[in-house]
């Protein structure tokens, strides 16, 4: 979700509560543990790939959290994280790849947000869920797109069952932030099919 929302125009209330937000994010920090040691230990054993990978998981981690108490993908945080995507994508040699990925990832998403307005005549993604996936594509390159999307889309259909468990009502009348689902599928395609590996 974007950070400048016009009142008249504003998404649906996402917001959880501090306990939430925070056991979400613990369980999540858990997860990347686990997905890093299982799948990505062997391709980051480098001391710069170790130091860049806890920098991406803990910004991760932290939009999720924001994201989950707020609704809100703040810009002071998604930018820099598209900008060290890049840099990093540089200085492995990957940048076309990469910048390629950001732009193809920000595109998407704000055509989807374009076409459900239009559509539904309301908001139903932010442009800071497009800015994230932009990092996202920065970080993985144009080819872990893809499956960036899979998993966050899977992650956020289980997400939506829940809620609208929840609050009995139908899964699409159940709003959830998409940037905890969306960083989860950055940080698995990190993990196991990130740029050093798309060799060509």
């Amino acid at each position: 979700m974007d950070q400048d929302v016009d009142p008249d125009d504003a998404f649906p209330d996402v917001r959880s509560s501090a306990r939430t937000a925070l056991i979400v994010t613990v369980i999540l920090a858990m997860i990347y543990g686990a997905m890093f040691s299982m799948i990505g230990s062997s391709s980051r054993s480098g001391a710069l790939d170790l130091w860049v990978s806890l920098g991406l998981g803990g910004a991760l981690l932290m939009l999720s959290y924001i994201d989950l108490r707020t609704g809100l993908l703040p810009d002071i945080l998604t930018w820099p994280l598209v900008a060290f995507g890049l840099g990093y994508a540089a200085h492995e040699g990957f940048l076309v790849l990469a910048l390629a990925g950001a732009v193809m990832g920000y595109a998407l998403i704000a055509g989807i947000g374009l076409f459900w307005r239009r559509a539904k005549g309301y908001e139903g993604i932010g442009l800071g869920d497009a800015k994230l996936l932009a990092a996202g594509g920065a970080w993985v390159g144009a080819y872990g797109l893809p499956i960036v999307l899979l998993i966050a889309s899977g992650t956020g259909l289980i997400a939506a069952l829940i809620a609208a468990q929840r609050a009995r009502s139908s899964p699409e009348k159940s709003a959830i932030v998409f940037g905890p689902c969306l960083a989860l599928g950055i940080w698995g395609v990190w993990c196991g099919l990130a740029l050093p590996i798309v060799e060509t």
